[in-house]
């Protein structure tokens, strides 16, 4: 069964959810594949089903929208060069995963601070209607792609039960983009926990160890997760991999096992370099891999890809035979991303601004931190792959038009009774560590 009539059966089962005749029928007819259970939505192998707009525009046929294909393309290779110069081991990040959580906070963003984000996300024209339904297409194009690929795309919205977070926020990230609600009591344990779950293992934290009232200060975390993993159209013989030696980019060699293969490949050759095409399964999913001649600058060549330049590439791909050597390999990168974000112009959404608006999730809030991690495995067979990003929404400590107040002196202070106005409590701090 190719990939177009694998992805057309699934579609059935969903418009035919609720006729158990009809259901069976199908599945007699189209075999199980990979499909989920019937019972719900497909999800690409992920523990929870599609939230509703993704399994409407999947069984809709809905089509994606370039529009925010190439705003997160572009985002992420602008991401992946501001993180580049201050790494000089390996980098690798999950634009998807990036993009799609600041975009579920954009939606709670306001005026001079929702402009900002859409500049940094590449957003255009787009509103944040026309944004959440292209993530559902997008997200339904994601589902079962192909019989040989898994990608789960999950997301999880952890609400302060103490501090109130705007109703119709919550719900937009639950219908469109299917986010599983929990509480922040618990945190980071519970929150890790799911992450591992929802990347198979491969993702065991994403929030950084902070201290208690980190996670008691905090409106919400928002966390999407991305898995993938896809089997070789033609896979590498184990029995050719090798030890030869790897040049870093400081002109040190390393010795690496080096999977080597010969026949057929997606191939063309730019002025000073080279793009190799390698399929996943039937032919829906690849991996693009562009290896600049020996001597230039692997920093300075990346900066200068645009997503147009990848499509150009792609479409000037030829069945050319050839034989390939190519590194097994394991890619672990984690970063924070405030720093790489306030670059690209999104500095005001954070809580070190006193111009943060996102007014639309709750009064005051504003974004405490962006964390991000990827882990990317290559190897005979295939590739296996999981990324992860988390949005803290905190309190601004300093709002528009309000005051600033540092204790950092002796003070007084009293426990009261409002309604009966009667002080409880009351004191001096002279020394908090005392």
């Amino acid at each position: 069964m190719d990939t177009r009539t694998h992805r057309d059966c699934v579609r059935a089962r969903l418009r035919a959810a609720g006729a158990p005749f009809i259901l069976a029928a199908l599945t007699a007819a189209c075999g199980s594949g990979s499909v989920a259970p019937t019972e719900s939505p497909p999800g690409g192998g992920g523990t929870s089903s599609a939230p509703p707009a993704v399994a409407k525009a999947y069984a809709g046929g809905a089509s994606v929208d370039p529009s925010i294909v190439a705003a997160d393309n572009g985002f992420g290779l602008s991401l992946l060069n501001t993180l580049i110069p201050g790494n000089s081991g390996n980098v690798a990040i999950a634009p998807v995963s990036v993009a799609m959580a600041l975009q579920i906070v954009y939606n709670g963003a306001v005026g001079s601070t929702q402009q900002a984000m859409a500049q940094t996300l590449q957003l255009g024209s787009l509103n944040t209607a026309t944004l959440n339904t292209d993530n559902s297409a997008l997200e339904a194009s994601l589902l079962d792609p192909d019989p040989k690929v898994q990608i789960t795309l999950a997301n999880s919205l952890w609400l302060n039960p103490s501090l109130s977070v705007s109703a119709s926020f919550t719900t937009t990230d639950q219908t469109y983009y299917g986010a599983t609600v929990g509480r922040l009591a618990g945190a980071p344990d519970n929150i890790n926990a799911w992450v591992d779950t929802e990347t198979q293992g491969l993702i065991t934290q994403i929030l950084p160890a902070e201290s208690t009232s980190y996670y008691q200060n905090l409106y919400a975390l928002i966390v999407n997760v991305i898995y993938f993993k896809g089997q070789w159209t033609s896979g590498f013989d184990p029995n050719q991999t090798v030890a030869q030696p790897f040049t870093r980019s400081d002109g040190s060699p390393v010795t690496s096992e080096f999977m080597n293969q010969t026949g057929s490949f997606g191939y063309y050759a730019g002025n000073n370099f080279q793009v190799l095409r390698l399929p996943y399964g039937q032919g829906a999913l690849s991996m693009l891999i562009v290896l600049p001649n020996y001597g230039v600058d692997i920093g300075g060549f990346v900066a200068a890809i645009a997503p147009a330049a990848i499509d150009n590439w792609v479409a000037a791909l030829q069945t050319e035979s050839g034989s390939i050597a190519l590194p097994r390999f394991t890619a672990t990168f984690g970063a924070s991303l405030p720093g790489a974000l306030t670059s690209l112009g999104m500095g005001g959404a954070f809580c070190t601004s006193s111009g943060a608006d996102f007014s639309g999730i709750a009064p005051g809030a504003c974004i405490s931190d962006v964390e991000h991690k990827t882990v990317i495995e290559v190897d005979e067979s295939g590739t296996v792959a999981a990324g992860a990003t988390s949005v803290g929404i905190g309190i601004s400590a300093v709002g528009a038009g309000q005051f600033s107040m540092t204790m950092d002196h002796p003070f007084f202070y009293a426990i009261r009774d409002d309604q009966t106005r009667v002080l409880l409590f009351v004191g001096v701090l002279m020394d908090p560590t005392a």
